[in-house]
C-alpha cells in the first residue's frame, strides 16, 4: 500500500531446504515501473538481521513508499557473496492507492 511502512522477511535456504549462512554478504532491493528503466522507484533497506538462519529483512519506509505511482512495477532482491551476484527472488508487484490518509 503506497504511503505504508512494508516489511518483509525473507529465509534463503538451499536445495535441501536448509538454511545458508549470510554472514558477510550484502543484499540490495529496488522496484522499478519498467524492468529497463534507468530510474530506480524505490530501494529497500536491507538487512541481516540473523545471518547464520540465512535471514533477510527487506524495509520499505512509509515516506519512500507514499512516493510511488500507483500501478504495476517490477522488484527483486539480489545477494553480494564477495563479488558473486545473485538474485534471489524477483517478480511483478502492484502499488496501490492508499484511502485512508
Amino acid at each position: 500500500m503506497r504511503g505504508d511502512t512494508e516489511v518483509f522477511n525473507i529465509t534463503v535456504t538451499d536445495s535441501a531446504g536448509a538454511p545458508i549462512d549470510l554472514t558477510g554478504d550484502i543484499f540490495t532491493s529496488q522496484i522499478r515501473y519498467n524492468r529497463d528503466d534507468s530510474s530506480i522507484a524505490a530501494t529497500f533497506n536491507c538487512t541481516v538481521p540473523n545471518p547464520t538462519a540465512g535471514e533477510v529483512r527487506l524495509t520499505l519506509p512509509a515516506g519512500t513508499s507514499a512516493t510511488l505511482t500507483s500501478g504495476s512495477a517490477f522488484w527483486d532482491l539480489q545477494r553480494n557473496d564477495a563479488g558473486v551476484i545473485t538474485t534471489i527472488i524477483a517478480g511483478k508487484c502492484t502499488i496501490l492507492a492508499d484511502v485512508t490518509r
